[in-house]
């Protein structure tokens, strides 16, 4: 029997895991209600939650007005999510007692809506928000999220993705957690379990007990087709749950979680790492006292890629600082391998309710998660966001098949396969009581997917034949769902004369920025909104080295005749220094102005300062830090061309085209600092 506690807080193992053996004595005909129900209390301490539902039953079929039994059955029943049975409780609890028991309607509506029952389900959660009067204000706004929720359900009903969809039956699946499945290589699955088909017997006040513990295993996968599941004990943990394993984007470090019991009775769990050396997996230890903090959970990492190649952990956790219950959080690997204090991811992904079991895909730099308080169709939710740390797109719920009316957990994609897993108790599972008691591991294949990416190279723009090794190229998603600022894809540096490749999402907007130390950065901006067949898109790169106090000239910076004031195509034409120094917020420059020879030495020089600075006001104005600009005017102290012996330059009230040459602005890079574009923390 497997448990929402369990699912949410730890790694879907815990104490109530592994049910008693309910077979001891019934209470007698003649029962006493204080009693059966301590002895109900005492069934759910020790684990056995269907011994507890037994007692409860007894009760109620004794003495039908027993209001008290009635609610702890239904809640008992909804933590063995049982819905049918706890649809039923709470449905009389809600018709008897509503008044000592002001919650009964709003957990009637949610066992509707956990049976599909989208439509009745969204009218009773509506009549209990307009309708409840208790003091916590959360649930009538949950009430009215859950609403939403069912509209959602209604509507995206008819439009289930284009998935082959299957159960892989009893070859991995059992009838007790089946959970966190990945792909240990390209032909292998591996995933943590507790395998059996009857009911466990364990009893935790029994010194002789032994306790059944989650494991790791492998099965083979052709296609959707899976071999008998075999023990891995490379990662086991004498006396504890082992789960939730994940690799590093290069494959040489594999993370999962170790769960054990504390002397207070409670199950805390704990990040493990191990490190490949030579081809072999070293012995696990826990990270650090940052991430496994000693007050609190954290358990199912998930890895992206930070700065200089280092790993990006995300994991959940119900320490302090979060949106409410179970969060996703974030911690930073440092130079020296260990990881930093955790940041909440925000409250894009996280809500006052549950998140769970992250996923993130490197190639596209998407969060996929599992979530009790966003929108869903029932229990958990499976949607999905592009981001890196807490900056993140809207989510986006995944849809039919991969979500249901019940609980969907661990999605994992694995592109070489074109699929991947879900983990749920939907109708179907293998289960030892309710049709929903239990989580299976299911297996999906997209039947056609949209293929879109964007290759090219790197290249010095004095040396165009040769790939410059060395130099990076980065994808941010931009304008995009919700974003208020670009976000950070995905990174690749040019090394071998390899070039740079990204997957790309389809309907959205990008910017690719390449560069490289003592190089001037480049850009382009593109989107895929109008790509409807599977592409490859190109663009290459020729950076331009800086060279300092090199004079470039600005092009069309036109001034009238004794005049320093800006007209529009000199503004355009700042409007390019500007674009090369938003691309570039290391670098400071000088802005110089030059005027003609006509005029007095001491007015031309005033007049060329006045330029500079309307020059740098404008740039300041467009939101260039004053600091990055030095304005300098020069007046004809420093001419591009003699005009006094060309004729047509002679009348000094007629202007000509070398008089023109001389009144110009030019800018030249005065300083450079490195200034990290990409990464926001």
């Amino acid at each position: 029997m497997k448990q929402l506690v369990g699912i949410v807080a730890l790694i879907m193992a815990c104490t109530w895991l592994y049910a008693q053996d309910s077979t001891e004595a019934k209470p007698a005909p003649k029962l006493k209600l204080k009693k059966s129900l301590k002895q109900a209390d005492k069934k759910l301490y020790n684990g056995d939650i269907y011994g507890a539902i037994d007692v409860l039953e007894l009760v109620m079929a004794a003495k039908g007005d027993a209001y008290k039994a009635a609610w702890k059955l239904a809640e008992t029943a909804n933590l063995a999510r049982d819905y049918v049975k706890a649809k039923q409780w709470y449905q009389y609890v809600a018709e008897k007692a509503v008044a000592e028991y002001p919650l009964a309607p709003y957990y009637l509506a949610l066992m509707t809506k956990m049976q599909g029952d989208w439509f009745e389900a969204k009218k009773l959660f509506l009549d209990f928000a307009k309708q409840y009067k208790g003091e916590d204000d959360r649930y009538r706004r949950w009430a009215k999220i859950e609403a939403e929720g069912c509209d959602l359900a209604m509507e995206m009903e008819s439009k289930p993705a284009k998935v082959d969809w299957m159960h892989p039956g009893d070859s991995i699946n059992s009838a007790y957690s089946d959970v966190s499945p990945i792909m240990w290589n390209d032909s292998t699955m591996l995933f943590a379990s507790v395998p059996s088909d009857t009911l466990m017997v364990y009893n935790p006040t029994d010194s002789n007990a032994v306790e059944p513990f989650m494991q790791f295993y492998l099965a083979e996968r052709d296609s959707l087709t899976f071999g008998k599941a075999r023990l891995f004990k490379q990662f086991s943990q004498s006396g504890s749950h082992v789960a939730n394993g994940v690799f590093s984007p290069d494959r040489q470090r594999f993370y999962f979680t170790v769960c054990k019991e504390t002397e207070y009775g409670k199950t805390k769990c704990e990040i493990y790492r191990s490190v490949k050396d030579e081809g072999e997996w070293q012995e696990a230890e826990p990270l650090g006292v940052e991430v496994n903090d000693p007050m609190y959970t954290s358990t199912q990492p998930a890895i992206g890629s930070y700065k200089n190649g280092s790993d990006l952990l995300y994991f959940v956790s119900d320490r302090q600082g979060g949106k409410g219950g179970m969060d996703i959080w974030y911690s930073i690997q440092s130079s020296k391998g260990d990881f930093q204090e955790p940041k909440n991811a925000g409250a894009k992904i996280n809500t006052d309710r549950d998140e769970a079991s992250p996923y993130f895909d490197v190639a596209t730099g998407t969060l996929y998660f599992s979530s009790a308080g966003h929108a869903g169709f029932g229990g958990y939710d499976v949607f999905r966001s592009t981001g890196q740390l807490n900056k993140w797109t809207d989510p986006i719920n995944m849809g039919f098949p991969i979500n249901s009316s019940t609980d969907d957990l661990y999605y994992t994609f694995h592109k070489k396969t074109n699929g991947g897993f879900v983990v749920s108790n939907r109708p179907g599972v293998i289960s030892i009581k309710s049709p929903t008691c239990c989580d299976d591991i299911f297996a999906f294949q997209n039947k056609k997917t949209l293929d879109i990416a964007v290759k090219g190279n790197i290249y010095d723009e004095a040396l165009p034949q040769y790939p410059l090794n060395g130099a990076k190229v980065a994808l941010l998603l931009t304008k995009y769902a919700g974003l208020d600022e670009d976000i950070l894809v995905s990174e690749f540096t040019i090394a071998n004369n390899e070039k740079y490749f990204f997957d790309l999402q389809p309907n959205a907007s990008y910017k690719l920025v390449a560069y490289k130390e003592s190089y001037l950065n480049a850009m382009e901006e593109f989107d895929t909104k109008d790509i409807k067949k599977s592409d490859t898109l190109s663009f290459d790169f020729r950076l331009k080295r800086i060279i300092k106090n090199k004079a470039y000239t600005l092009r069309n910076i036109y001034y009238d005749y004794n005049s320093a004031e800006l007209n529009g195509p000199s503004k355009t034409s700042l409007d390019s220094l500007y674009k090369l120094m938003t691309e570039n917020p290391g670098i400071t420059v000088e802005l110089s102005s030059h005027t003609d020879a006509r005029g007095s030495d001491t007015y031309n020089l005033e007049l060329s300062q006045q330029r500079a600075n309307n020059c740098a006001a404008y740039l300041v104005a467009k939101g260039i830090a004053k600091e990055r600009i030095s304005a300098k005017g020069y007046g004809e102290s420093d001419p591009l061309e003699d005009c006094t012996g060309q004729k047509d330059c002679a009348d000094e009230t007629v202007d000509c085209a070398c008089h023109g040459k001389n009144r110009r602005t030019e800018f030249k890079i005065i300083g450079e600092k490195n200034v990290d574009i990409l990464y926001k923390d």
